[in-house]
Order: structure tokens, then C-alpha cells, then sequence
């Protein structure tokens, strides 16, 4: 055996930001570097958020002509961004502030003028709404109102009105007509259960596939009518058995041509439907005729609730794939574990001749922590070996209970590193109970960490607090004892949240009511709680705020605590909150754009705060209704920490000799020439893992350009 005893390279990149709006503390920047393992793997991007009702769309976000992904997801409410990146994702939350505001509902991006960048197309009141990708080489994504920020217009039979259609359809965007430009099918808005087909006129009458000249060819697009989950009426005929159509929104359109011969098929799905339903066009490019349905793909077909289908390569290989995910709103019960709603088929054909090959139901969410919906995090030292493990509870699927997933501190106390233990704790799940929210606390004061959370029962669907005795200083033991009612009934959405507020010893209550109030309860001792202050911090009734999410925590280090609200997706914090009724939106760093920036992370949002590095600056962790965690450092914490810590070695190494990399966030290595020449493709690296990788490069020097989000990195490097 060789032995080489070499000095590692470290390279520190270390990001010291000041700006004129950015004080040395209560700003916060996105953390990604802490290790996740399940099942013996380590995830990705561990801390990415989770998905439930994901719209897919590759884009490139950053130039490097590797195909990204932009994922609009409903029940967020808000675009997810992922770099590709060695044929893997890894999440960019970065690029997100990049889209346009107004996208809601759904999001489709297409080429629709012809210059080879993808344009947004999202929900209008009036219809739809298109911006124009006007992103420059070099530069970040940017866009432009189509139309003068106006709807979407066709030609009817009255002249130029918008096209009329619910809010909650997404439309086919296609060249159905095979001409060169995009053309438009929608669902009616006339509840008739018929579809709309709006020809693109552009290369008609200008050669160019460079606008959206639209006109109505037909409002019975196909001779179809949709009647009811799998009950379709065909040529022209009426729903039979019934004088109309039984559903008036939630449509999903796609067109795809399936069998490469110039006609465009049609997927379709409905809100209320848990199938996908394919229709063959039997006419031409200009006359879609449909006969018949089959549930879709035939091999695999999708359970999901409102399935919508999407056309795009997820994979690297330049042939599109197609992916399901249900497209429910938030707050709908689901009979389907949402921790499994982004359904993968690999195509193993071409573009036009697609063969789908079923892979797997949980598409990126299989790369991060993903308990459903509604996540809510908790920590404490479970094991009393002096860290802090993870705990997180969730929603729960319709017909199902919930429990609590338990992860295991494998690192240190100040180097982090968690393992799935159990998605039961406790055996939880025993309790009968789903819209679970928990925290650790010492409810009674007597040294010891319980349990207290808030639950909804399954069989009187009526929301309670309660809290769970621990019968140990040293770590946690509930043997002997069960869960006990605090005597608190809470509508589904709002939020408790346990902490000694006056100071005497006895713990008190915040409660954020779905009025939009943060109400305080104080204990008088042995649970005996009255209503203090209906709207405390001036925070009374308001249309908003809905069902605010409290946490404390001395996030200044400085003796004071500071308050934290989540509301509809964005935080606020109270600094010294016991002597300050003035909040402050929490900002969050972009170092895309070198600044702090508000940003909305879901439409609802649990927190907690753990000093997970040990220094005194505690975390923000936050649950959301896509059933993910995000964590966000202080400022202090920032600035204490590298933003990311790149090794590589063996440097020199021998031209036989593989090198390691490692690094403490997702990095990609791609390697060059002195003179600047590609010799490789990205490759990459995960956060705290050791990757070997061989070359075959001759004796010389060449360069290794390392980039993760954010932030780049030129190491010089030495073959033997």
C-alpha cells in the first residue's frame, strides 16, 4: 500500500455582506449545509421545503445550458427553484424572487415568441397572463408584461375579448396545429363541459412565430364533452343521463402527440377525479376528433387526486419525461400520502415517439425531508447525549392518522447531522389523532423537557391542546403516562405556543386565532389559564394576518427574547418583545442579487428556534403546508460560519491517482485546461460526503472550477 501524506487544500469562501439596509443582526440567510440520512442515503437537499401539488418546468436559471427546474406548487402558492447540476438537482431558492410576483394558481413556461427562452404563463383575473423571458447572457432571469401587463386575446365572433377561464384550470399551451407558433386550449367557462380551441394566427399571416395572434377556430374542440370522473360524451352528443356537465372547475389539459403521427392526444384530468384520462385524436392538425379514453399511462396509470400531467426532460438526456402531480389547493383533504404526489415516468423513447416507463412516486421529494403537508418541527435531546435531536409532526392524509417523525442527532452539539429514526414515535399514531403541531417545553416546571402539541381527533374532528409528562431529567421517558387534555378547542388552522410570558415561574400561553389575533393566556398555576390580553402587541383582529405562528427565542443573544410570527408565508419579528410592539418584516439574504430581500416561503408556515451549532444564535426552522423544513441562520450565525468549505486532495496527485472532494454545502467540480478548455462535465459533489472521482489526465496543471448556489470557486490543481 502507497501512503501520501500531502497537505489538504481548504479553501474558505466566506460571504461578509454589508448593505445600507442590513443591521448586524435579525437578517437571515437560507442554511443547507446541515446532512440528512434516510435509509442509509443522504439526501440532496435535505432542507429544500418539500412539494405536494408541483408544476414542472425545466428552464435554464442560470446559462450554463444545463436545464434547470422551475416547480410552481399550488398549495405553496409560490415557484421552487432547483439547479441541475451533475445530472442531480440541488435546491437554488435564490432564483425564486426572479419570478414574477403575480404568478398564481399555476404556471406553465413555454416559448411563445420564438426566441428560444421560455415565457411565463400564469392565471389572470381576466383570463391569462404572459411575460416575456427578456433575460440577457450573463445576467439573471428578467421579464416583461406581454401586452401591457393585459390578458391574453383571441378574435370571437364579437372581436377581441380575453380568453375566459377558472382560475384553477391549467390550460394546454401547444403547437397543436404543427404551423411553428403556440396555440391555446382551455376547458369552457361556459360549465358546458366543452373545450376550447384558440388557433395562434401568427405565422398565418406574418411568417413569424414571434407573438400570440389568437382567434376561436371552435368551442367544441374534439366533438368532447366531459360529464363526470370517467363519463365523456363524444361527437357533438350530449351528457347521457344527464342535462349537463356535473363539474364546473379544476380542469388539467395537456397535448401531446403520442404516436408521432402530427396529431396532438389529449390528457385531461378533474378535481375531483383520481385518474388521468387519455383520448387518441382520430382527425387532423386543424379538427381534433376524439372517440374513446383510457386511463393514462396504461402500464402505471396515476392514483393521485387531480392528477395534471407535464411534458418535460427531468433528467439530463434531452428527451422529455413525463411527470404527475395532484394539483390540489391547499387545505383540501387528500385519501393519498402527499409526501408521494410527484409521480416519475422515465422516457425510454424519443420527443416524438415517447415510451413512458413508470420510476417512482416522489420525484426531488425523495431528496428531502417530506412528511406530507402541514409540517410543524420540533427539537430536543431525546437520547441526553447533549444535542439536539429533530421531531417533526404533520397533517395526515383523509382517512388516516398522523404521528411524528423522529430523527436521530448523529453528529455533535455543534455539528449537526440527523438520521431518520422511526416515522412513529412513540407509536404516536396509536393516539388516533392527524393536524398535529408539537413542542418541547416543561410544561409544569420541573426540570423536565414534555411534550405538548395540539391535535385534531379523528373521529370528532375537534382540534385540542394537550401536553405529555416526561418522567426524566436525563433525555425522555413517557412510561406510565399518556397525553392529558389542556382544556383548549382551536379551529384547525391556529397555533399555540407555550412560554413563561410575566415571568413567574408558571408557563403561559400565545394562541394565534384564525381572526388574525395573538391572544395571551395566563397560567395562574396548575393549568389555570384566563384570557389576559385578546390582542397582545396591538395584534388584535385583521384580515392580514390568519391563524399566526409563534416563536420565541433570544435570537440577538443579547438576555432579550425576541418574538417571531409566521403569516401566510412571511415572518415578522418583535426584538426584545416583551418591551417592543413594533415589528419588523424578516428579511432573508439573496446572493444572487447581494442583498436581503422580503420573501414569502408558503402560505402557512410553523416555527421553531434551535441552537443547533452550539453558539449561542439559534436557528429559525420552519414548517409549511408542502411538508418540508427550511432553516435560516442570523446574521451572527452567518457571519461566524464559511458559506462553503471546499477540500481537495490528494493536490499534487499522482496521474494514476483518483481525487476526493468534499465540501460542507452541494458543489459541482468541472474540470479544465490551463488555457480555459472543457475537459469534463460538471460532477456532483453532495454536501459532507467524500466523492473519488477518476480522470485520465496526463502530468500538467489544469483547473478545477467549483460552484454551488450562489457562489463559485477556481482551485488550481497538479497531475504527476
Amino acid at each position: 500500500m502507497q501512503l501520501f501524506l500531502q497537505p489538504v487544500l481548504w479553501i474558505a469562501a466566506l460571504l461578509l455582506v454589508v448593505t445600507d439596509n442590513a443591521p448586524a443582526q435579525g437578517y437571515l440567510h437560507f442554511d443547507s449545509s446541515i446532512p440528512v440520512e434516510i435509509n442509509g442515503k443522504n439526501l440532496l437537499m435535505p432542507w429544500a421545503g418539500g412539494l405536494n401539488s408541483a408544476q414542472l418546468n425545466s428552464i435554464d436559471l442560470n446559462g450554463d445550458g444545463i436545464p434547470d427546474l422551475a416547480v410552481f406548487d399550488r398549495t405553496a402558492n409560490k415557484v421552487f427553484t432547483y439547479l441541475g447540476m451533475g445530472n442531480q438537482y440541488s435546491y437554488a431558492p435564490a432564483y425564486e424572487s426572479y419570478f414574477p410576483a403575480a404568478i398564481s394558481e399555476w404556471m406553465l413556461l413555454r416559448d411563445v415568441n420564438g426566441d428560444g427562452k421560455k415565457d411565463v404563463l400564469t392565471t389572470n383575473p381576466g383570463g391569462i397572463s404572459v411575460f416575456i423571458n427578456t433575460t440577457q447572457p450573463g445576467k439573471n432571469l428578467s421579464w416583461r408584461p406581454f401586452n401591457l401587463g393585459r390578458p391574453l386575446l383571441t378574435t370571437g365572433k364579437y372581436g377581441s375579448i380575453n380568453i375566459q377561464m377558472n382560475a384553477t384550470d391549467i390550460p394546454a399551451i401547444d403547437d397543436v396545429d404543427e404551423d411553428g407558433d403556440l396555440d391555446v386550449i382551455v376547458a369552457s367557462f361556459s360549465l358546458n363541459g366543452s373545450f376550447e380551441f384558440h388557433r395562434n394566427m401568427s405565422m398565418e399571416r406574418t411568417g413569424r412565430s414571434d407573438s400570440m395572434q389568437l382567434k376561436l377556430a371552435t368551442n367544441t374542440w374534439g366533438n368532447l364533452r366531459e360529464c363526470d370522473c370517467g363519463q365523456y360524451a363524444f361527437n357533438g352528443q350530449n351528457c347521457p343521463g344527464v342535462p349537463r356537465v356535473q363539474h364546473d372547475t379544476g380542469k388539467s389539459l395537456l397535448t401531446i402527440d403520442l404516436n408521432n403521427n402530427g396529431l396532438h392526444d389529449f390528457l385531461f384530468s378533474e378535481q375531483t377525479c383520481n385518474s388521468l384520462y387519455h383520448f387518441s385524436n382520430q382527425g387532423t392538425r386543424d379538427s381534433a376528433v376524439f372517440n374513446s379514453y383510457t386511463l393514462f399511462p396504461t402500464a402505471t396509470p396515476s392514483t393521485l387526486l387531480f392528477p395534471a400531467a407535464f411534458f418535460e426532460d427531468v433528467d439530463f438526456d434531452g428527451v422529455k419525461d413525463l411527470t404527475i402531480s395532484t394539483n390540489v389547493s391547499p387545505r383540501v383533504a387528500t385519501a393519498f400520502d402527499l409526501s408521494n404526489s410527484v409521480w416519475y415516468y422515465k422516457n425510454t423513447g424519443t420527443n416524438s415517439l415517447p415510451q413512458f416507463s413508470f420510476r417512482k412516486t416522489n420525484f426531488l421529494q425523495d431528496q428531502m425531508i417530506d412528511v406530507g403537508s402541514y409540517s410543524s418541527p420540533a427539537f430536543a435531546d431525546y437520547d441526553n447525549d447533549g444535542d439536539l435531536d429533530l421531531f417533526v409532526s404533520y397533517w395526515a392524509a383523509a382517512d388516516t392518522v398522523a404521528s411524528i417523525f423522529q430523527y436521530e442527532n448523529i453528529g455533535n452539539f455543534f455539528q449537526p447531522s440527523y438520521k431518520l429514526i422511526t416515522s412513529d414515535f412513540q407509536n404516536f399514531s396509536s393516539f388516533g389523532l392527524y393536524n398535529i403541531k408539537i413542542q418541547w417545553v416543561d410544561v409544569n416546571g420541573d426540570g423536565k423537557t414534555d411534550l405538548a402539541f395540539t391535535a385534531t381527533d379523528k373521529k370528532t374532528f375537534v382540534t385540542q391542546l394537550y401536553y405529555w409528562l416526561n418522567q426524566t431529567t436525563a433525555g425522555i421517558d413517557f412510561s406510565g403516562n399518556t397525553p392529558v387534555q389542556v382544556g383548549f378547542t382551536l379551529a384547525q388552522y391556529e397555533n399555540i405556543y407555550w412560554y413563561d410570558i410575566d415571568g413567574d415561574g408558571a408557563i403561559d400561553i400565545l394562541w394565534g386565532k384564525a381572526d388574525g389575533s395573538l391572544q395571551y393566556y395566563r397560567n395562574l398555576g396548575s393549568f389555570n389559564f384566563i384570557s389576559y390580553n385578546s390582542g397582545y402587541l396591538g395584534l388584535t383582529s385583521s384580515l392580514t394576518r390568519y391563524c399566526v405562528s409563534p416563536m420565541i427565542a433570544d435570537f440577538q443573544n443579547d438576555g432579550k427574547p425576541d418574538l417571531i410570527l409566521g403569516n401566510k408565508g412571511s415572518m415578522v419579528i418583535f426584538h426584545d418583545f416583551k418591551s417592543n410592539n413594533q415589528g419588523d418584516t424578516l428579511q432573508i439574504f439573496n446572493s444572487l442579487k447581494n442583498k436581503y430581500e422580503s420573501k414569502v416561503l408558503s402560505t402557512y408556515l410553523s416555527l421553531t428556534g434551535a441552537d443547533l451549532y452550539a453558539n449561542k444564535f439559534p436557528l429559525v426552522v420552519t414548517g409549511n403546508s408542502t411538508g418540508g423544513l427550511q432553516i435560516l441562520k442570523t446574521d451572527s450565525t452567518s457571519h461566524s460560519l464559511p458559506e462553503n468549505l471546499i477540500s481537495i486532495y490528494p493536490n499534487p496527485v499522482e496521474h494514476y491517482q483518483p481525487v476526493s472532494f468534499r465540501g460542507t454545502e452541494n458543489f459541482t467540480v468541472q474540470f479544465f485546461s490551463i488555457l480555459g478548455q472543457k475537459l469534463s462535465d460538471p460532477i456532483l459533489i453532495p454536501s459532507n460526503q467524500i466523492k473519488t472521482v477518476d480522470h485520465n489526465l496526463s502530468s500538467g496543471l489544469y483547473l478545477v472550477r467549483c460552484v454551488w448556489t450562489g457562489g463559485s470557486k477556481t482551485l488550481k490543481w497538479i497531475v504527476r
